[in-house]
């Protein structure tokens, strides 16, 4: 994941960007959110949607299109060419695999949208239920390459990052797997916590309430760094694992055609939000704080992101070591 940037406390002096800024929305925004109420994507929206607007001079409407893995919601922002009272809180599913596993998306990311900043980059968890034997990765390896047979795991579905990241795991350790898809992340969970898998990588604030619980061991988190929320848990790279880092990221984007004056308005009023202190302690609850990066180096971030799972996915079918 790119570099997180320090964000400073507080909010602009400046009672409103749009004073400000040679462009100025004229009528309320809608911010496409391409996943259904109550996400990780939705919790962001609504957190940034009244500083933003406030900052912009017009109420921002959160709309949540979901449907097909995110591609719905992403396609409909891309359709909205030239409309600058359009934005998309984008994720790493629509923006950088769709692109590579679907062949008739009817829309490419890098050039039907506009990227405005990267808001957010949260850690995977592996974890494994609470009866397992195993108390670290490279055990829970050993033991998978035992069984010499082909290894099951959950996943929330195609194109998530959770099922590209066991796959990154399954050739990172070597070992023969394959996905079972659920219909959501909760069903994926509540199987490994019944004990019809022996592990799975999974967002760490829906796994953290299940360790605190007791119903499930965290073995190793897919970032580079150790989250903040869980201390103690090292990272998959720290045991054995180097460089591996996975997991879910988070953007603002627009149709493209939209003014280059407005992509500045929306990336002041972004990244002013993301420094109020109460949004960037809501958003370093959801397992990592927040980025607010420039539109280079988002757009930057899909490339390389979308390039290295298209790797992985090249990999998939390729024998265990």
């Amino acid at each position: 994941m790119m570099r997180r940037r320090a964000l400073l406390a507080g909010g602009l002096a400046a009672p409103s960007l749009a004073r400000a800024q040679s462009w100025a929305p004229q009528r309320p925004i809608r911010m496409i959110v391409p996943f259904a109420p109550a996400g990780i994507l939705d919790q962001l929206a609504r957190l940034l949607a009244e500083p933003m607007g406030q900052r912009l001079g017009q109420p921002i409407i959160v709309e949540n299109r979901p449907g097909a893995g995110g591609n719905v919601g992403t396609a409909m922002a891309a359709r909205a060419r030239g409309d600058a009272h359009v934005i998309l809180v984008g994720s790493t599913g629509p923006l950088a695999v769709s692109p590579i596993t679907e062949p008739n998306l009817g829309y490419d990311p890098l050039t039907d949208l506009i990227p405005i900043t990267l808001l957010n980059a949260t850690p995977l968890v592996l974890v494994v239920r609470q009866a397992s034997p195993h108390r670290d990765v490279p055990g829970l390896v050993a033991a998978l390459k035992r069984e010499g047979r082909e290894v099951l795991y959950p996943t929330p579905g195609v194109g998530s990052p959770q099922l590209l990241a066991q796959e990154a795991f399954r050739q990172a350790a070597g070992f023969p797997a394959a996905p079972v898809h659920y219909q959501g992340s909760a069903p994926a969970v509540l199987a490994v916590i019944a004990g019809e898998f022996p592990f799975t990588i999974e967002n760490l604030v829906l796994v953290a309430p299940h360790v605190q619980a007791g119903t499930l061991r965290a073995l190793g988190v897919t970032s580079l760094t150790r989250a903040p929320l869980m201390p103690d848990v090292p990272t998959l790279a720290e045991q054995g694992f180097r460089g591996f880092s996975a997991g879910g990221w988070y953007g603002l984007l627009t149709p493209s055609g939209v003014p280059e004056e407005a992509i500045r308005a929306y990336h002041l009023a972004a990244t002013a939000a993301l420094a109020e202190l109460n949004v960037a302690r809501r958003i370093s609850e959801m397992g990592a704080p927040p980025i607010g990066s420039s539109p280079l180096e988002f757009r930057a971030h899909i490339q390389a992101e979308t390039e290295r799972w298209r790797g992985v996915m090249a990999r998939a079918a390729a024998p265990a070591r």
